[in-house]
């Protein structure tokens, strides 16, 4: 693979707390059209793999890059190319849900952006919630508005932090089949996930993260240990 395909790159990169690292150095690297899962026991360090990547998390050591340069979460091509689900992600309490995903839809520059929006509504079945704010919604409701800001969008990559949560099977595979429909138009993810079911739909790949080793293996192998 050359380095003008890769998306994003960590290379030994160390994640933890107050210097003590939650597991052995990670390198992964993200070509267009990759879907890469991370999985592994609660505290493993997964989500906190994902925090460090997008400079939420300050990292032990190592270093991430997007497109051949040092990540910067805050430029103008990050944003413009990368979508991002993550379990503690914030809303503004005086929007509804639809002026949120509007929100979304307009600064990335879509022209249909009514149409944007009512088709994630629709894919996420908020129609019925479109016009409340997100203190009224049920978990449920707003961990599908976090995933329909992520997909009303263009992007590049998505990363995503444990999207099964609260979402019933039907929606789990309606969203699994789509996010490998991405893959196919050549948008790279990356998610971590508890959901075998999302590692054989719709990734390849997946790192385990397990009592501090990280370990890189197919997608069949990586959906066989999560049901063990």
């Amino acid at each position: 693979m050359s380095i003008g395909n890769v998306l994003l790159a960590v290379d030994h990169l160390e994640i933890g707390y107050a210097g003590q690292a939650l597991c052995e150095p990670i390198s992964l690297s993200l070509s267009p059209g990759t879907g890469l899962g991370i999985i592994g026991a609660n505290g493993s360090g997964k989500s906190s793999l994902i925090r460090t990547v997008l400079g939420l998390q300050p990292a032990i050591s190592g270093t991430v890059s997007f497109r051949g340069a040092a990540l910067d979460e805050g430029s103008a091509g990050f944003r413009r190319d990368v979508a991002v689900q993550v379990t503690d992600g914030v809303f503004f309490e005086e929007l509804t849900v639809a002026e949120h995903l509007e929100m979304v839809a307009r600064g990335h520059g879509l022209q249909d952006w009514h149409g944007a929006v009512s088709r994630e509504l629709e894919f996420f079945e908020l129609q019925a919630v479109a016009e409340q704010q997100p203190r009224e919604l049920s978990s449920g409701q707003r961990r599908k508005l976090l995933l329909a800001a992520a997909l009303v969008r263009p992007a590049k990559l998505l990363i995503l932090d444990e999207p099964e949560q609260r979402l019933d099977q039907r929606i789990r595979v309606r969203l699994y089949r789509r996010l490998a429909q991405l893959r196919q138009e050549s948008v790279s993810i990356l998610a971590v996930t508890h959901d075998s079911l999302m590692i054989r739909d719709c990734l390849e790949s997946v790192l385990m993260l397990h009592s501090g080793e990280v370990r890189a293996v197919d997608a069949q192998s990586g959906a066989l240990w999560l049901e063990r």
